[in-house]
């Protein structure tokens, strides 16, 4: 739930803890308290989008493998917050802070640090 500050409150850790450590953790090591919830189909159809949903607090997050070669983005493995406030495209997402910010934006690329953690 958001509360004044437009940062989540109420959670077992806030938004901004839970952004902060999507960029050192792969997915991996995201802990029991998040569960695979991607859609069957897409992983059947080969998508490179794993989606994760907080047991304990309901927070939803997005996990892209990075395509080797390409550019930008596509080529890194990163994170996407979900905003569970979203009306739409231009608040979709969540920043590593806690901020809305539009679907597509590069503040909704949460880019994982590699070489923090051992990489399976």
């Amino acid at each position: 739930m958001k509360g004044n500050s437009g940062h989540f409150s109420g959670t077992s850790g806030d938004i901004i803890s839970i952004g902060h450590m999507l960029q050192v953790t792969p997915p991996n090591k995201l802990g029991n308290e998040w569960k695979d919830t991607t859609n069957p189909k897409a992983k059947e159809n080969g998508s490179n989008r794993t989606s994760y949903t907080n047991t304990n607090n309901g927070m939803k997050i997005e996990f892209d493998k990075g395509v080797k070669g390409a550019n930008g983005f596509k080529g890194k493995d990163h994170y996407h917050i979900k905003n569970p406030s979203s009306t739409g495209k231009s608040d979709y997402y969540l920043d590593i802070n806690g901020n809305s910010c539009p679907k597509n934006s590069t503040k909704s690329h949460i880019v994982i640090k590699k070489g923090w953690y051992k990489w399976n």
